[in-house]
């Protein structure tokens, strides 16, 4: 397949990708705050509907939110793919590269979240005026830190861009192979003369 293809086909997957990543983050922020969802992202998001289970909608936020960064994900992470030498090459780089972007926003995200938890061992709500905080919630530590790890995946989501274009200068220098040694055709003959 030329490269041309293959860039094509990343970019609805990296959508997909950017997808599946929000639903296991709010999995896991929703074990955080359940309030952040129910006070906060269900409405936010017009998912309301009760007879839905909460982590069913807590899902479907995590992918609301999140599959529209894999237009510039898979715009700029694809076009790094370019770089390779070989179509082959360049395929294999943009599949290893999702799973590489996914674990590096998600480190930031929980990186996100713990400091959160240790700034909010005393919670000063001055500090917080620019957040919105339902005036009804229950577990404010809870409710912030949840909302530190989705600040926090954003920025993560923005920086897995040079991460990945880092990744893929790795990938393309360690298989450029600058020490393989090919048997010129002369030695070849000399081979096959021998046997």
């Amino acid at each position: 397949m030329k490269r041309a293809g293959i860039f094509l086909l990343f970019l609805p997957a990296a959508l997909l990708a950017a997808g599946v990543f929000g639903i296991i983050h709010d999995q896991i922020s929703y074990s955080v705050s359940n309030e952040y969802f129910t006070k906060f992202k269900f409405i936010q998001f017009h998912l309301l509907d009760p007879s839905v289970p909460e982590r069913i909608r807590a899902g479907e936020v995590g992918f609301l939110a999140s599959w529209w960064m894999g237009i510039p994900l898979g715009i700029l992470c694809g076009l790094a793919g370019f770089i390779q030498r070989s179509p082959s090459l360049m395929r294999e780089a943009l599949i290893w590269s999702l799973p590489v972007i996914a674990v590096f926003t998600l480190t930031i995200a929980l990186t996100g979240l713990s400091y959160g938890w240790y700034r909010t061992e005393m919670i000063d709500i001055a500090a917080y005026r620019g957040w919105f905080i339902p005036h009804d919630v229950t577990e404010l530590r809870r409710f912030l830190c949840a909302g530190y790890m989705h600040n926090s995946a954003y920025i993560g989501g923005g920086l897995s861009i040079p991460v990945a274009w880092l990744f893929h200068l790795i990938f393309k220098a360690r298989n450029l192979n600058p020490f393989e040694v090919r048997p010129s055709p002369h030695a070849r003959s000399l081979t096959s003369a021998s046997l």
